[in-house]
């Protein structure tokens, strides 16, 4: 965890506070935002605790304006949660969200240099095996992961 509060002071700079879009309902609850195919379609990770019982988070992808395509609400312990380990010239993070035998990895990642682009992505697998890439629109992504990943591992080891 101490690992995680200081990844999270050395990316306050590359760390944007994410605002609510169409899926989350509270500007505080989002976690990951973006947009693709020049924002027609956009996905956003909540910390639901915000805005629902239960110690959950959940995922939505969704066509801008339109209806939701894929929602996944679980609680926090259940999500695969891949904080950045502090070594390489990028620095990155991910959660995975399961639907049964489906993974939606959503990431970002940014070069260690002045002002470097933030990037991110949904990475879809079946069974381990990788069905889709999506990388999110250039200038979209604003993210808060390192909170939510802190989140989840405190749920893994509370009872």
């Amino acid at each position: 965890m101490t690992r995680i509060a200081l990844t999270a002071v050395l990316l306050g700079a590359m760390t944007s506070a994410a605002q609510a879009g169409e899926y989350c309902t509270l500007d505080e609850s989002v976690m990951f935002t973006c947009t693709f195919n020049n924002g027609a379609k956009a996905v956003e990770v909540c910390d639901t605790n915000y805005w629902a019982d239960g110690d959950n988070a959940s995922y939505g992808f969704y066509k801008r304006g339109g209806a939701i395509e894929k929602e996944i609400i679980t609680d926090k312990a259940s999500l695969i949660a891949t904080p950045w380990s502090g070594v390489g010239r990028s620095i990155w993070e991910a959660v995975t969200f399961y639907s049964g035998e489906y993974g939606y990895e959503v990431w970002w990642s940014t070069e260690r240099t002045e002002g470097a682009v933030l990037e991110g992505g949904i990475t879809v697998t079946q069974n381990g095996t990788v069905l889709a890439d999506l990388t999110c629109d250039a200038g979209s992504v604003e993210q808060n992961l390192a909170t939510l990943i802190e989140a989840v591992e405190i749920a893994q080891v509370s009872p």
